[in-house]
């Protein structure tokens, strides 16, 4: 099976399972004034698992555990096709409609090496948009007119980065680009290695800076100018 076609294949059964969730769902009773991103991504986590667990492709299902903030996935479940047992890692992000063009973490690139590691390879992100309501919050299609958005981490936009807190970055509303998985390694690492050379020149300058200046001088002048104040009292 060529391998485009079977990544379309998952992306577009998952799409269709969180969109049925939404529609069943599209003013769920959790406030916008509170952790509405982690509990709507509960609720997804919840009902996904309901909504696949007699699915014609989707097997196994399971929730990320409660309170279980560090695990690599929000949701887990095995795509099966023609025999093969595919392992997919979901991680649910919502997003108020209002805050669709901002940079947020979308986590360390070690879980994505883990995951290959482990031989497998897909890490689906799903994002859904919300907005404020008298009631609450209701779910609402982003610019592209789509409730749901989706992508393979391996198609992420270009434009992404990774942090000095080792968490990659991408603006939501960034495009994906389709590339082959190796492509997506060696873009990975380019971004980790890119990363690690400003953190370095970062570092290095602040160096020079402190060799040049006499800060540190200054500053134990001034306090012993202002304890010979007290010693004097």
């Amino acid at each position: 099976m060529d391998i485009k076609d079977f990544e379309r294949k998952i992306l577009n059964e998952l799409k269709a399972v969180v969109e049925t969730i939404l529609d069943k769902n599209q003013e769920p009773n959790i406030s916008a004034k509170s952790r509405a991103g982690a509990e709507i991504s509960s609720l997804l986590e919840e009902q996904f698992v309901a909504e696949t667990a007699n699915h014609q492709y989707f097997k196994k299902s399971v929730a990320s555990p409660a309170g279980a903030t560090k695990n690599p996935w929000d949701a887990m479940t095995y795509f099966n096709i023609n025999g093969h047992e595919e392992l997919i890692w979901i991680d649910f992000k919502a997003v108020k409609i209002s805050s669709a063009d901002s940079n947020p973490d979308i986590g360390t690139p070690d879980k994505i090496i883990d995951l290959i590691y482990s031989g497998f390879f897909y890490l689906a992100y799903v994002f859904v948009y919300y907005e404020e309501t008298q009631n609450g919050l209701k779910f609402v299609k982003n610019a592209d007119s789509e409730f749901v958005k989706i992508y393979f981490l391996k198609d992420i936009s270009s434009t992404f980065r990774r942090n000095p807190k080792n968490q990659l970055q991408v603006n939501i509303s960034a495009k994906p680009e389709e590339r082959s998985r190796e492509d997506f390694i060696n873009v990975l690492f380019e971004k980790i290695e890119e990363s690690h050379k400003r953190q370095i020149e970062i570092s290095t300058k602040a160096l020079e800076k402190l060799a040049e200046g006499n800060t540190k001088a200054k500053l134990i002048e001034i306090n012993k100018q202002s304890e010979d104040k007290i010693k004097n009292l």
